[in-house]
């Protein structure tokens, strides 16, 4: 029984009985930059605070007129803002349409037209079932423009179209590349 409680008693044997770095270790534990690399992260970190050339990025910056990638974030805000919810959405050859029903049950659209160049061009609300909710269709469209101002307002990398070049076009023969 003594030898029971006293063996209860012991401290467990440490976790780690060495700092041995074995060569199948996926990580290591210590690793000492260079002098090269050392500046580099230096450097990295200086850009950081004034947002200027970062690892040759653009700066941040804002977009008062709203990003065409905020809309949907957008959209859902909106919606929640004026006691309405999106229950569906649909990404159309010249926009997007997201599908709104109200508290009341009453349902409707929103209808955003633009794209990722142009940005957003016009947004149109209808509830109702003739759509005769027009005073809260258009309460819907200024809270979608109100947040799409705000999201607007966070300074993000600026975002550029994707752009095809002549070798990356599929259409363009293979003698003129």
């Amino acid at each position: 029984m003594a030898s029971l409680l006293c063996g209860a008693c012991e401290s467990p044997p440490p976790i780690v009985n060495s700092n041995e770095v074995f060569v199948g270790d996926l990580a290591c534990v210590n690793r000492e930059l260079t002098q090269a690399q050392s500046q580099r992260v230096l450097q990295v970190m200086a850009d950081t605070r004034t947002q200027q050339n970062i690892d040759n990025t653009q700066p941040l910056e804002k977009c008062p007129q709203g990003r065409w990638s905020d809309v949907y974030q957008a959209a859902l805000i909106a919606s929640r803002k004026v006691e309405m919810a999106v229950v569906m959405d649909f990404v159309l050859p010249d926009g997007m349409r997201f599908t709104i029903i109200t508290l009341n049950n009453d349902s409707g659209e929103l209808v955003i037209k633009g794209n990722a160049e142009q940005g957003v061009t016009s947004a149109t609300a209808t509830l109702g079932l003739f759509g005769e909710r027009t005073e809260a269709a258009d309460q819907l469209v200024h809270s979608f423009y109100s947040q799409l101002h705000e999201l607007g307002s966070i300074p993000r990398p600026r975002e550029y179209a994707p752009t095809i070049t002549e070798a990356d076009d599929p259409s363009t023969p293979a003698s003129i590349q």
